[in-house]
């Protein structure tokens, strides 16, 4: 699949579809619309001056540069976007024009003024402030009550100006881990532009707990519109920016203990410009999705991840998540600008396979194996864009994970993560795409917890990342290599000085010393505004990213002053490197995304920065709301791969689903690959469904596969119940053809007896034809129906269980079905009640074991 913008010459699109074969294929992918984010700043000894250089431009893009309506400087092709203004005053107003085939475009003008500095450690620090409105005090049902202070951050174009506006989760005192109890304050999100001015307020009410692993607040532009929507979990009682409560808001789910176990959960996408509320939908999967978390009172099934991933590599999905310890599920959503839709539902429900037990309290998502689209690493293990299992370490839940092209002589991406799993083979591991580990430090014996871990480009002696741990022996390179055994900090990274290593930050800025192989201070912020982390010994900045100038992070930490200051610093010096914007890297953007999710780890780039300065290329990527959006373009069109599932009947059971109990649909033998009879067409109806009746010999707590094809393009979901029990949402996508059959695994309860299965579809389009189910354990049947009865086979007794091949012909001799069915090991009889015959009389032929048998029968 190709993809080209409008403004692509088809010819062209189409000469390079046809082109020469390249390690990966990246389409262009949807990036915000941004400004040349001209920013001023104070470093005490002049004006240092820095704009983007944005993705929609050629490498070699000149600049001109103004101060007070007078051309200061021309910046060549080949220079770094920034310059250090010596005569420039903090009265001077700048802007900035790319030039382009030696025509000068627009000037930009100023989009921030660092207008502060502050002198530490022997440099002048460029800072600004911006006072927010603080949330006031609120008590608790215990007579307790508690404050606010600003935490976790994140950006988007919230209003489609092309500047970046910013969204801030304000926290209670009392807010608390899972594991404890206690009532905790509303969790208040809100939005500001850059100058301090408050947008909107959300409140998430008295019925989301307040915690690191309760909310995470996606901010993104899901919808191409140019404008950045929010996404997160809300309940019954939250407040919209425009005062408009989202379900009941007398209702209140808290215990006496403080703890949330019940209620209505859902999932909001909200408006950036306004904070309404567009929709609403429950959140899948609900807490009580199974009740063998683990735990009675949260801790397991309270644990929230979130992410944002370009899992068709072109357009940003949603992707929330619940569970890691045990249980974990994964659901994708595409945004249309009014609906949600679900692309898929990930179900990792046993002990040891899928991502059960594998997550971190954190996510990383990127193109790993280079196929153009993003797969989401859960922590030991990952999914596909698809929503199925990349692959699994079963080296079980950890607290840090960093992703990136760590070693750029190896094909793909490399995870870093550490792991608490004592009984781990390894404390750490760097791992390549396919999940394989590269090398790692083993467990010690006895295990410890290794609740630490940094990834970053920090020694330029060594080529690629360098990676240490808290339970690790020292600094190590790619090649697993000690390069020191003085461990500098070990929380975060950020590019703040000019040149292309990381710096470190973890209670201050260190920058480590490739010479002495240990980190020295850069700078204290702790001086300025008595800046301050988040999250305890984590100690989180409330965000990391390139907001504005070239390509330099800034930092953004609270007040431990004053609980309604934040303080926003930027890089003091020059670079010499022309580097794109890091916000228009697709890997590094949804990185900023993800940030705040959790335990926060610091954002990377999905390239090797290095090398990437030796031989620039522009990005692959299209501007939401700019009119390319890409054209679709199938030169070559691949039957997908259908990985065969073998089944063995002598533990499991087969079904046929041709003709159900009662149903929207119809029969039908017309599309080739059914097993049995044919299969069950639903109606393309959002009210179609199905109901079966399947008898079973025993209690049992296991799986059934649904086995059906989709030929539409679009995914045709259903929920299942079992016994009028609660329904389970199942992903049905598209097979490719209504002759490709897939299956799907859902874990069900069924009691011993006679069991209703039942399909109801959940899309306009209906369910997708449905062949039958194939149930984890034997002596599963589809029951009798009234007025029929089995056939016996004559055979009293068969010596070995088998497969049954059963003809069935008409009075005229002709052959009106064909069926193979198990037969068990001493059954006498072979179930045809649910034949779909009219009624009358059929010679039925079997053979089995060998042997063959024919009998009439007559249909009632």
């Amino acid at each position: 699949m190709v993809y080209c913008g409008k403004k692509t010459p088809l010819a062209a699109c189409v000469a390079l579809s046809f082109g020469l074969a390249i390690p990966s294929f990246a389409a262009p992918r949807q990036m915000e619309n941004l400004s040349r984010g001209l920013v001023a700043s104070n470093v005490g000894k002049g004006i240092l001056v820095s704009w983007r250089l944005l993705g929609s431009d050629a490498p070699n893009t000149e600049f001109n540069l103004y101060r007070d309506g007078t051309k200061i400087a021309t910046i060549a092709g080949n220079g770094a976007t920034n310059y250090l203004d010596a005569s420039g005053k903090a009265t001077s107003k700048y802007t900035v024009a790319a030039v382009v085939g030696g025509k000068e475009g627009a000037q930009s003008g100023l989009s921030f003024v660092f207008d502060k500095s502050a002198n530490s450690d022997g440099k002048n620090i460029p800072y600004a402030t911006l006072k927010l409105d603080r949330p006031g005090d609120l008590k608790m049902p215990d007579g307790s009550s508690c404050s606010y202070t600003s935490n976790d951050m994140s950006v988007g174009d919230l209003d489609g100006d092309g500047e970046l506006e910013l969204v801030v989760k304000w926290d209670p005192s009392n807010q608390k881990d899972n594991s404890q109890s206690g009532y905790t304050g509303n969790v208040y999100i809100d939005g500001y532009k850059m100058n301090g001015k408050k947008l909107w307020r959300i409140d998430l009410g008295k019925n989301i707990r307040a915690g690191a692993h309760y909310t995470q607040f996606m901010v993104y532009d899901l919808d191409g519109d140019g404008i950045a929507e929010v996404a997160m979990k809300t309940s019954d009682g939250t407040i919209d920016g425009t005062g408009k409560a989202i379900g009941d808001k007398s209702k209140d789910y808290r215990t006496k203990t403080g703890t949330i176990m019940s209620g209505n959960e859902f999932l909001t996408v909200f408006n950036g410009k306004t904070g309404a509320a567009i929709t609403t939908i429950d959140y899948v999967p609900g807490r009580n999705v199974t009740k063998n978390w683990g735990d009675n009172y949260g801790n397991r099934s309270e644990r929230m991840l979130a992410a944002i991933a370009y899992l068709d590599g072109v357009h940003p999905s949603l992707v929330m998540m619940r569970g890691y310890y045990t249980y974990a599920y994964a659901v994708a959503y595409d945004f249309d600008g009014k609906q949600l839709k679900q692309r898929w539902y990930h179900k990792s429900e046993t002990r040891g396979q899928g991502i059960f037990g594998e997550g971190n309290h954190n996510v990383s998502v990127g193109d790993i194996n280079g196929d153009g689209k993003d797969e989401i690493v859960f922590g030991s293990a990952a999914l596909k864009s698809d929503g199925t299992l990349l692959y699994r370490t079963g080296l079980g839940h950890g607290d840090a994970l960093h992703l990136s092209d760590m070693d750029p002589d190896r094909p793909g991406l490399e995870s870093w993560d550490v792991h608490e799993e004592k009984s781990a083979a390894y404390t750490d591991d760097f791992r390549g795409p396919d999940g394989k580990i590269i090398w790692g430090t083993k467990q010690p014996n006895p295990g410890v917890d290794n609740g630490r871990g940094l990834a970053a480009d920090i020694d330029a002696d060594h080529r690629g990342f360098e990676m240490w741990s808290s339970a690790g022996d020292g600094v190590k390179n790619v090649k697993g290599q000690k390069i020191s055994g003085s461990k500098p900090s070990v929380n975060f990274r950020i590019y703040f000085d000019g040149d292309l290593q990381d710096e470190l930050l973890d209670g201050a800025i260190d920058k480590w010393s490739t010479k002495d192989k240990k980190a020295n201070r850069y700078f204290t912020y702790g001086n300025v505004n008595k800046s301050t982390t988040n999250n305890g010994t984590k100690k989180n900045p409330s965000l990391v990213a390139d907001l504005f100038g070239d390509w330099r992070e800034e930092l953004i930490l609270r007040s431990g002053s004053d609980a309604s200051m934040i303080t926003i610093f930027g890089t003091p010096v020059t670079t010499d490197y022309r580097v794109y914007t890091l916000m228009h890297d697709p890997h590094y953007r949804v990185s900023i995304a993800w940030q705040n999710v959790a335990y926060n780890q610091p954002p990377h780039l999905g390239y090797y920065l290095p090398d990437a300065v030796k031989n620039l290329k522009q990005p692959s990527i299209y501007l939401a709301g700019d009119g390319t959006t890409p054209v679709v373009i199938d030169p070559v069109i691949v039957d997908p791969v259908i990985p065969e599932i073998k089944h063995d009947m002598t533990k499991e059971s087969f079904v046929d689903a041709s003709a159900p109990a009662e149903g929207k649909g119809t029969f039908e033998d017309t599309n080739e690959g059914w097993k049995e009879k044919g299969y069950y067409n639903f109606d393309n109806d959002a009210a179609s469904f199905a109901t079966w009746k399947v008898t079973a010999k025993e209690d049992a707590k296991t799986t059934v596969s649904i086995v059906f094809a989709n030929g539409g393009n679009d995914a045709r979901d259903m929920n299942l119940s079992v016994n009028g029990g609660d329904a389970v949402s199942v992903s049905l996508p598209s097979t490719g053809s209504w002759t490709t059959w897939q299956e799907v695994q859902v874990p069900v309860n069924i009691v011993k007896g006679e069991n209703t299965l039942k399909l109801s579809s959940t899309t306009e389009n209906g369910g997708p034809n449905v062949d039958g189910f194939y149930f984890g354990v034997p002596g599963v049947t589809l029951s009798s129906a009234e007025g029929t009865t089995a056939l016996a086979t004559g055979v009293q007794n068969f010596a070995r269980g088998g497969y049954a091949e059963i003809e069935i012909y008409n009075m005229s001799g002709r052959i009106v079905g064909t069926i193979a069915k198990f037969v068990a090991a001493g059954e006498s009889a072979v179930d045809l009640s649910q034949e779909p015959l009219p009624k009358g009389s059929y010679l039925v032929r079997i053979k089995i074991d060998g042997k063959y048998i024919s009998k009439g029968i007559f249909k009632k």
